[in-house]
């Protein structure tokens, strides 16, 4: 196998032992490496290429290079040589595969390890950093290595070392799971909250209070809100198994810990009238503290006996399943927490991307504005109860029919509501498909508007400016590139011209078959243009504003081109396709 270029990162020794990973290939693995003295390692510069390198590789002679055991020599190697490190491809492959099992390992032993309070949110983050969800990616990373003559066999060890951390972390998960609240208990709980928050009093008493500290206490920390602070203690206590008293306790105790160190700093804004004689203190300032301390407390205590009476007075509904179309996924965002025991449920059919925008956090803990939508099979009494709670976001949950033998069917429908082209659907056209009769007369539309010879349109012979002239003329939705109806003709050479060496920047639009043979449509899809897979014919997009990367197959494909008007953060991620009027054409 040849050569290829990663960015490699460390690996421990003693943790590969812990799990038994006996990976010579990786371990013994040797590089040219090039240093003067005792300073950094760097990747020697060969036939002239810099790129990659640093300055002082460039100066360093590729004679002196030694052959160094890359593992050891990787803490003190060059930052800007790395990339330029030269391993055998298999070797590379090994390499990553032994970073993610690491990876997994470590998160599995992290949710094996805890021993607090199990919560909703903080599962919908294990959850969203389990190992099953890089189990493709790593088997597809290993699939090469399988076959090879020299590592084959430790591309099975490290495959039956993958599939044992993924049983690991799927275990770890469902132990999590089973000493999280009942998923009645959380139902009930959050909507005994919801009942109360929309009570206008609770909030109003709540900025009152808020107003006697001012906007800073201390170093200018802005105090926590007072109803959301007991809201939350008070909701944690009773999922946890606590009775009325047992929460009540809890919530004071929060909100001692945050409010019982804080300064009045405006007596005119204490509620009336007064819980505390202004006699038997020793100022003004002490009787104002105290006065202040029994007003939170009776707050604390008046409204989680209101919470208790929503809770006494809350139906446990039906426990019949149905489908539940979830947009804003993973629910990891701070807005999440009263939907974070969704996360529990199965998800049926594909994750799709969804047009919304919410803050949540990707497996490294990097916030994110981007989010997708999945279905689930949920009972009846979480979805009414998950519905109540986000009645003011329009758009984010949407119910669906009660589940029956064909709930995968009806899976895939809610999920077109928000994205129209399912992997499902394509995969269910079968081997070596042919372009239906929609896509090829919405095929031939366009060709009659393009014209047969464009000013600007591709030939082999045409001189380098007039190729410029013509990508930049696609990339500026000026002319449309038209899959043929047949394997045979130029339009793959055009894309492959398109693309190579470097996609078009800039938002496309990629016409295409969405849903089933039998129930299709067309539709146009935004996004970025990735690459061209001439030899399976599959075209690489990635959703607009989003992470997704879509395999659409060219027999799906009704057309593709630039959009120079779709260049914000407002651009859709879909919209019907309307053809174009006897009067348009595309040059």
């Amino acid at each position: 196998m040849g050569h290829g270029r990663s960015r490699l990162s460390s690996l421990d020794r003693a943790e590969l032992r812990r799990l038994d990973v006996d990976l010579p290939a990786v371990v013994e693995a040797k590089a040219q490496l090039v240093r003067s003295g005792t300073g950094k390692w760097h990747a020697p510069v060969s036939d002239g290429k810099t790129w990659g390198h640093c300055q002082h590789a460039v100066r360093l002679s590729a004679g002196t290079a030694e052959q160094v055991v890359v593992l050891d020599a990787l803490g003190n190697l060059c930052a800007n040589c790395v990339n330029a490190v030269q391993l055998p491809d298999a070797v590379q492959a090994l390499w990553r595969v032994l970073e993610e099992i690491l990876r997994a390992d470590a998160r599995a032993g992290a949710l094996a390890a805890v021993r607090g309070p199990r919560t909703w949110p903080s599962y919908a983050k294990a959850l969203e950093q389990a190992a099953h969800h890089d189990d493709a990616e790593v088997r597809a990373l290993l699939k090469p290595v399988l076959e090879h003559d020299e590592f084959g066999v430790q591309g099975w060890r490290a495959l039956r070392s993958w599939t044992a951390v993924v049983e690991r972390s799927d275990q770890a998960l469902a132990a999590y799971r089973a000493a999280a609240p009942a998923a009645a208990a959380t139902a009930s709980v959050t909507a005994s909250c919801d009942a109360v928050a929309a009570d206008r009093a609770v909030h109003e008493e709540s900025r009152a209070l808020g107003a006697v500290i001012g906007s800073g206490y201390g170093y200018g920390r802005p105090p926590a809100e007072l109803w959301a602070m007991v809201r939350a203690a008070w909701t944690m206590a009773r999922e946890q198994g606590r009775d009325a008293g047992g929460a009540l306790d809890f919530a004071s105790s929060t909100v001692a810990r945050e409010w019982g160190r804080a300064r009045v700093r405006d007596v005119s804004a204490l509620p009336l009238p007064s819980m505390t004689c202004a006699a038997g203190h020793d100022s003004p300032a002490a009787w104002a503290t105290a006065e202040f301390h029994h007003q939170w407390h009776a707050f604390v205590q008046r409204w989680c006996a209101r919470l208790e009476a929503e809770l006494a007075s809350a139906s446990q509904g039906s426990k019949h399943e149905q489908l539940l179309l979830v947009c804003g996924w993973p629910l990891t965002s701070p807005d999440d927490g009263d939907l974070a025991f969704l996360s529990q449920y199965e998800q049926v059919g594909s994750r799709v991307p969804w047009g919304g925008s919410r803050e949540c956090y990707d497996p490294y803990g990097d916030r994110q504005r981007n989010a997708d939508a999945v279905v689930l099979v949920v009972p009846e009494f979480a979805a009414e109860r998950a519905l109540a709670h986000a009645a003011r976001q329009r758009g984010r949950l949407l119910a669906g029919p009660p589940l029956d033998e064909d709930g995968a069917s009806a899976a895939r429908v809610l999920l077109r509501t928000a994205y129209p082209l399912l992997a499902e659907d394509v995969s269910a056209d079968g081997r070596r498909p042919r372009p239906s009769e929609r896509v090829r007369e919405a095929r031939g539309v366009l060709r009659a508007r393009r014209g047969s010879e464009p000013p600007v349109h591709w030939a082999p012979q045409r001189p380098e400016d007039s190729r410029w002239r013509w990508k930049e003329s696609f990339r500026e939705g000026q002319w449309i590139w038209v899959p043929d109806d047949t394997a045979e003709g130029p339009a793959g050479q055009e894309l492959r011209e398109l693309v190579e060496p470097y996609p078009p920047r800039g938002v496309m639009r990629l016409i295409v078959e969405t849903g089933t043979r039998d129930d299709a449509a067309l539709h146009v899809l935004y996004g970025t243009l990735e690459t061209w897979d001439r030899r399976r014919r599959l075209l690489s997009f990635t959703a607009a504003q989003t992470r997704h990367r879509l395999c659409v197959p060219v027999h799906r494909i009704v057309g593709l081109t630039g959009d120079r008007n779709r260049r914000s953060s407002s651009t859709p991620l879909w919209e019907p396709y309307t053809p174009p009027a006897a009067h348009e054409y595309y040059w």
